[in-house]
């Protein structure tokens, strides 16, 4: 998405090797030492624990109520956004 989407609407990938995303809601962020785990919100009241380090967490921008999407392959959960 470029920069006309609108704000806090969740980022679709073309051109990704997974087709498993999974749009949701960051409901709480847990900061640790080298780590933080985020709490997603996704369908209903399904809770999704993410773990990223804290470099992730600033290089994307991450906080409470942002639109993510996660992007699922057999062995990783990663977060993508805008």
């Amino acid at each position: 998405m470029g920069a006309d989407a609108a704000e806090g609407e969740a980022m679709k990938f073309s051109k990704l090797s997974t087709a498993n995303q999974i749009e949701g809601k960051i409901m709480e962020i847990r900061k640790g030492a080298v780590t933080a785990i985020v709490y997603v919100q996704i369908a209903g009241d399904t809770m999704v624990e993410v773990s990223v380090t804290i470099a992730s967490l600033e290089t994307l921008g991450l906080f409470e109520g942002k639109s993510v999407t996660l992007i699922i392959n057999p062995v990783d959960i990663m977060i993508g956004c805008e």
